[in-house]
């Protein structure tokens, strides 16, 4: 058998539209089963109406599973083997699995495939598509979700051990840390990717280049590979980052989710985990595109399974672990699906898999078995927990003063008093800028900015750090949250006004003292020589001479005028808008007006401003579209003047003194030209009689001309060259 095609339907959709993308692929399976298959599933079903329209089956049989997903058990005829793959659904959060998939885990289970599915099919639990060249896809109705707990395998348990040391259990944090620090990046701005998925290489550039993101894992018993595609399709599962702008960037999601999720967040993480299928533990990122399905994956959740088997407390060696999935299924550890797809060492898969993302999630724990030093795991209470097997776990011990804030708005955050929920609460308005085994976090105006936004208030953060602060708030960063707050604060939103431009500040105050009062209140001030009017039917039209009005929801107009100078730049008041100053500011100043002209201001382009804009970031091709747009036509000759002689290497100007030989006529300097003779003499072509000579020929000249007995006449500068 080939390795298999790619994989059509939700597998790795996010979790803000799963259950919207699952029902749709079970519906469209349902509509590519023939009719006579559909009245089948609705006779085993006993749905009754006697409905033969292949539409109204497959809503009968969806309203079915709808209404009854949650006592499924009690399904006649449905054996117990096919519960074992509905609880891999409930566990795994997906409801779309490649039939290969499936059949291999289930074979891992020690549970007959071939039946079980065919069984899920004849009622309509899962329906299977198929396409000419591609694998098999199952679909699983979208109800089943939750509907049915993981069924642990039964025969015989791997071997367990009791005895072991050098034991050791990670925090389960780091990836929460890491998530934060991604959320807080996104917040920065946004991720842009390729249809394909991919990120585009300056984004991917700037978070593999932070240490909060990808920086090495303190506590790490085995590599992450491609960390920060991990990260990325882990928060798109969990729901922290969400897919927008047509698929084409990725979001953070809203700063409510740390309040919704940051107590059970492990649980989230893990089964997102169970359920990614885009990445997995040996070779990382799967290439988009890729006409391959991974195998692992889809091993993830009966691996931990079999853990759950093994008596709480006790141990199970990699290597017999391994030795256990064997027997069951000889190829299970190859890495794609299909029989000819090739394999790892199976102690290495579980290795990469368990201490790995198992392990930082805080699922297993590791040690070493005592007297052969080989290395056992066995499942947390939080890997019980999750798997259905365990009670929720006993909160870790708290260390409520774990954080040390510095003058210099520096936090130093200690693991052991951390937790989800914590992490959460600092990352909504501290930044995350190193994570290792002391955490370190920053104050910035930017990130209390994101806190107010998020629902904050100046006396919350505050508050959160003081309960939280081995000793006192620093007074510098007391008075710098309450700063920052307040410039905020000071920030007025309107939704719809109209802005009032004066052609001078003393016309704008003269308008206010003769402005008429109205229930909508006086106007705002904004600016020297505008006003803001919230209500426009306020404003005495009658008394102002008006020159224009501006939709600023149109695009920008042309509204300079160049001056012959090529550097005075006129404003034409019926087109200019409120933005023009700001744009013509960065390169030009301001000049008096004639007492007769007030409504049309000047401003003049000199060498000093052009360096000024140029020093704020102006480039010459900004400068080009800028008149382009705003005044309709290139930059004047003037101007590109002074733009080349602002260039740090622009070239020297040459002046010369040329000698230059005029003949009576034009046929007679074309004779020079050609005859070979004379033609070496001439160095460019003026008009039709004249020419400049080669520098430090005349001599020559002279002498080949009286040979050839023409008359040459000396005219100015040309007895000596210079």
């Amino acid at each position: 058998m080939d390795a298999e095609g790619p994989v059509e339907g939700p597998i790795d959709a996010p979790a803000e539209s799963a259950p919207r993308a699952a029902r749709a692929a079970y519906r469209a399976a349902l509509r590519r089963i023939e009719p006579g298959r559909l009245k089948r599933t609705a006779m085993t079903l006993n749905i009754q109406g006697g409905a033969d329209r292949p539409s109204a089956l497959i809503e009968a049989i969806e309203s079915h599973w709808d209404e009854h997903a949650g006592d499924v058990r009690d399904t006649p005829g449905l054996a117990p083997e096919c519960f074992g793959f509905l609880g891999l659904v409930s566990l795994t959060e997906t409801t779309t699995w490649p039939r290969s998939a499936a059949a291999l885990a289930l074979e891992l289970l020690g549970i007959p495939p071939v039946a079980t599915l065919e069984s899920l099919e004849e009622r309509g639990l899962v329906v299977s598509v198929e396409e000419e060249g591609k694998t098999a896809v199952l679909h699983a109705h979208p109800a089943l979700v939750g509907a049915v707990a993981p069924r642990l395998p039964e025969g015989e348990a791997p071997r367990s051990i009791v005895g072991a040391h050098q034991i050791r259990e990670a925090d389960g944090l780091e990836l929460v840390l890491r998530l934060a620090a991604l959320w807080q990046r996104l917040e920065d701005g946004p991720l842009r990717q390729k249809q394909q998925g991919p990120l585009y290489k300056r984004d991917r550039d700037r978070l593999e280049e932070d240490a909060g993101l990808t920086g090495p894992i303190a506590d790490a018993l085995e590599p992450l590979p491609d960390p920060l595609d991990f990260l990325v399709a882990l928060g798109r599962r969990a729901g922290l980052v969400v897919l927008a702008g047509g698929g084409e960037r990725l979001d953070p999601a809203p700063a409510e989710y740390w309040v919704e999720h940051g107590v059970h967040l492990p649980h989230v993480l893990a089964t997102a985990w169970l359920g990614l299928t885009s990445w997995h533990e040996i070779g990382g990122a799967q290439e988009a595109g890729t006409p391959t399905t991974l195998a692992l994956p889809f091993v993830r959740p009966v691996v931990l399974l079999w853990l759950a088997r093994v008596e709480a407390g006790h141990w199970v060696a990699l290597e017999d672990l391994a030795f256990h999935l064997r027997g069951l299924a000889p190829g299970w550890s190859r890495l794609l699906l299909g029989a000819l797809g090739p394999s790892a060492d199976p102690e290495r898969l579980l290795a990469a898999m368990l201490l790995g993302p198992a392990y930082q999630l805080g699922l297993v724990r590791a040690a070493e078995e005592v007297g052969t030093g080989r290395r056992v795991v066995q499942l947390t209470e939080l890997g019980r927990y999750v798997l259905g097997v365990g009670p929720h776990p006993e909160p870790r011990p708290s260390f409520p003063q774990f954080l040390y804030v510095q003058p210099n708005f520096e936090l130093i955050a200690y693991r052991q008093g951390l937790t989800p929920g914590l992490i959460g609460q600092l990352a909504r308005f501290a930044r995350w800028t190193n994570v290792g085994a002391a955490l370190e976090l920053k104050l910035t105006a930017e990130s209390i900015y994101r806190g107010l936004e998020g629902g904050l208030t100046a006396d919350a953060i505050l508050d959160r750090l003081g309960k939280h602060s081995a000793r006192g708030l620093p007074q510098s960063v007391v008075e710098a949250v309450r700063s920052w707050s307040a410039r905020r604060d000071r920030v007025t939103f309107h939704a719809c006004a109209t802005l009032v431009e004066f052609a001078r500040p003393e016309d704008l105050e003269a308008a206010l003292r003769d402005w008429p009062e109205s229930a909508s209140g006086p106007p705002v001030r904004v600016a020297d020589r505008v006003l803001l009017v919230e209500d426009d039917r306020s404003i005495p039209f009658s008394r102002f001479r008006l020159s224009g009005s501006r939709d600023y929801r149109r695009p920008a107009e042309a509204c300079v005028r160049v001056a012959p100078d090529g550097l005075t730049l006129t404003l034409d008041p019926n087109l200019s808008d409120l933005l023009i100053d700001a744009e013509l500011t960065r390169f030009a100043d301001e000049r008096e007006n004639d007492a007769g002209d007030s409504m049309r201001r000047r401003f003049v382009v000199s060498r000093g401003s052009l360096a000024r804009g140029l020093e704020e970031g102006l480039t010459p091709t900004v400068l080009a579209r800028w008149f382009e747009r705003r005044v309709g036509e290139p930059i004047s000759p003037a101007m590109r003047l002074l733009l080349h002689a602002t260039q740090p290497h622009s070239g020297a100007t040459v002046v010369s003194r040329p000698v230059i030989l005029t003949l009576p006529t034009a046929d007679l300097l074309d004779g020079f030209w050609q005859h070979p003779e004379t033609r070496p003499y001439l160095d460019e072509r003026l008009g039709p009689r004249s020419a400049t000579i080669v520098p430090g020929s005349l001599d020559g000249l002279r002498r080949l001309m009286a040979r050839l007995r023409l008359p040459l006449e000396n005219g100015i500068g040309i007895d000596g060259e210079r």
